[in-house]
């Protein structure tokens, strides 16, 4: 089965977190299939929001500033909307771990606020949670699948999974039309690249561009799964769109692995630069929280969806790549 993403016009739409790299991308998709769309960011600092992310749809959405963590204001955006994103999050693992509290209200109370405001005011709203693959922790197979254990290796992966629960029990308890997609490493247009820890394939491309030292902590074999942004933001969509999501988990991966000195070099080729990678030994900080090598099977949501990468990674940092050169200053 080949997925289609299908027409939503008149589809009411929240997507919190919204003005960050995973929300804006899929607002910008959202926008392309006429969909009428709120945003709701918190404009928190130091994440990965940026005004620059709805150039191009900024008259074509309302943006809301307000937090997951304000029930008013959720119950106020949430009381009319056909479909909700909740892609609202602290996002950097080592952050996490070192305010874990501040983490646990963000992605666990915002998490517990969203679910309690379709309870009372919106129950028919369909709900889709953007979870990480993270939750897994180090592998004890690969690929990995939904049938995985899970063992977080950091804080942000302790509440990604807490929520993960909160939505699954709001399915069961309440009827809520709830579906968890724990989303692989991801990359593309759209991100921050002001700090390592926002996201590291878009780090490499910004110090590709600006000629700027890349630093790989270790040896560089470690492997990853990567998809290209694009394929994410339809992942979220088309599970929205299908019933079959409700009441799932689903891992969104390539299915492949690439060693990461592997995918600096194809930056590295894309960009056409001549620099070398330096390779420093891992910190502890790092090395606390790494899982080692990981594929993620897509078997399941594309049996049950139709959901595949669409994208090539070559074409996927090709894209990423001609982004940034035209709008590096707005991300830097």
């Amino acid at each position: 089965m080949i997925y289609k993403l299908k027409d939503m016009e008149g589809a009411k739409i929240l997507i919190t977190g919204g003005l960050g790299f995973t929300g804006s991308n899929l607002a910008h998709k959202l926008v392309s299939l006429n969909a009428d769309v709120v945003i709701l960011d918190a404009c928190l600092d130091p994440y990965g929001w940026n005004m620059a992310n709805l150039d191009g749809i900024e008259k074509k959405v309302k943006l809301v500033k307000g937090d997951v963590r304000d029930m008013d204001i959720l119950k106020q955006h949430v009381k009319d909307k056909d479909f909700i994103f909740d892609c609202a999050a602290q996002v950097s693992h080592l952050l996490s771990n070192k305010n874990p509290l501040l983490d646990l209200d963000i992605n666990c109370r915002g998490a517990l606020n969203i679910l309690e405001s379709a309870r009372q005011s919106n129950s028919d709203a369909a709900l889709v949670y953007a979870s990480t693959r993270g939750v897994v922790g180090r592998p004890v197979y690969t690929p990995i699948d939904e049938k995985h254990p899970t063992n977080p290796p950091d804080i942000y992966s302790v509440h990604k999974l807490a929520a993960e629960r909160y939505y699954l029990l709001y399915n069961k308890l309440h009827g809520i039309k709830a579906s968890v997609l724990r989303l692989t490493n991801y990359f593309g247009e759209r991100c921050n690249v002001r700090r390592e820890d926002y996201n590291l394939v878009n780090w490499w491309i910004r110090q590709a561009l600006m000629g700027e030292q890349i630093v790989l902590h270790g040896d560089g074999s470690i492997v990853r799964d990567y998809c290209y942004v694009q394929d994410i933001a339809d992942s979220l969509i088309v599970a929205a769109q299908n019933d079959k999501s409700i009441g799932e988990v689903f891992m969104v991966g390539s299915g492949k692995g690439i060693a990461i000195k592997d995918i600096v070099n194809m930056v590295l080729k894309t960009v056409d630069s001549s620099m070398k990678i330096n390779f420093i030994p891992q910190p502890k900080e790092r090395k606390m929280i790494e899982v080692g090598n990981v594929t993620v099977s897509h078997k399941k949501i594309k049996e049950a969806l139709g959901w595949y990468p669409k994208t090539s990674l070559e074409q996927g940092i090709k894209n990423t790549v001609e982004f940034y050169k035209s709008n590096i200053k707005k991300y830097a």
